[in-house]
């Protein structure tokens, strides 16, 4: 963890010095965001605002409280063989040689049932799949596709245990810059209502929180001018004084 936020605080002097700019700003995203918060935490001084989309404050909580989504649901569907194999690997957090082997029997189903119904964008239906337009890419030979799928596979095996222990509504109440965070009233990857409650403890030069109605985890892409506005409309004039 520590080798990411010294990447982004590296990457972050680099950007500085090519658009000759004294601070910029970072965005995390999903589990980026944890990282985000930990650079914010670092080097306040490098950057005009932190913007959390899809905040995460505790993974083992929200993971937990999949679990128990997932759970409630089979049992009410009567799908007897989840409730068996959910029943038999038991609560997050998983360790091991493979947590992935585990973790994916969660976390690859809660999309599909509790956010997809109510995101209103079709074309992010139709498109927003991350995986898919990754694997699109033109540049991409099958050699790139399949070391991507590899990639991903050994990073989450490696960092997502690491993701345990933190939580940001103890562990980061204070942030020395502004912070806007975005979330998704549909959004359990990063559950809405642990993100209200961090944003609720937190102290900041100046906060603000907006909640997408219509969204889920993607909430930036799935209600993207919306999430337009707000960077040019509010982020920009309020936090900009080069």
């Amino acid at each position: 963890m520590d080798q990411y936020v010294s990447d982004i605080i590296e990457l972050t002097e680099i950007l500085r010095a090519r658009f000759d700019e004294d601070k910029i700003y970072l965005l995390g995203h999903s589990w980026g965001t944890i990282i985000g918060v930990r650079a914010a935490q670092e080097r306040p001084e490098l950057f005009y605002a932190y913007i959390g989309t899809g905040q995460m404050v505790n993974v083992r909580e929200t993971d937990q409280t999949i679990y128990r989504m997932l759970m409630e649901h089979a049992q009410q569907t009567s799908d007897t063989e989840f409730v068996k194999m959910l029943e038999a690997q038991g609560e997050p957090p998983y360790f091991g040689n493979n947590p992935l082997s585990r973790y994916r029997n969660v976390l690859g189903r809660e999309y599909g049932i509790f956010e997809l119904p109510y995101i209103q964008s079709e074309a992010y239906k139709q498109e927003g799949d991350a995986m898919l337009l990754i694997l699109r890419r033109p540049e991409y030979g099958w050699l790139d596709r399949i070391n991507t799928i590899r990639g991903l596979i050994d990073t989450f095996n490696v960092v997502y245990p690491q993701l345990q222990d933190f939580d940001f509504r103890n562990d980061a109440q204070e942030l020395d810059l502004p912070v806007y965070i975005i979330l998704g009233r549909h959004d359990v990857n990063a559950t809405h209502w642990i993100a209200e409650e961090y944003f609720n403890v937190l102290t900041a030069p100046h906060k603000r929180l907006f909640v997408f109605e219509d969204s889920g985890h993607g909430m930036i892409w799935q209600e993207v001018d919306k999430f337009y506005d707000i960077m040019f409309n509010i982020v920009l004039p309020e936090t900009y004084h080069p």
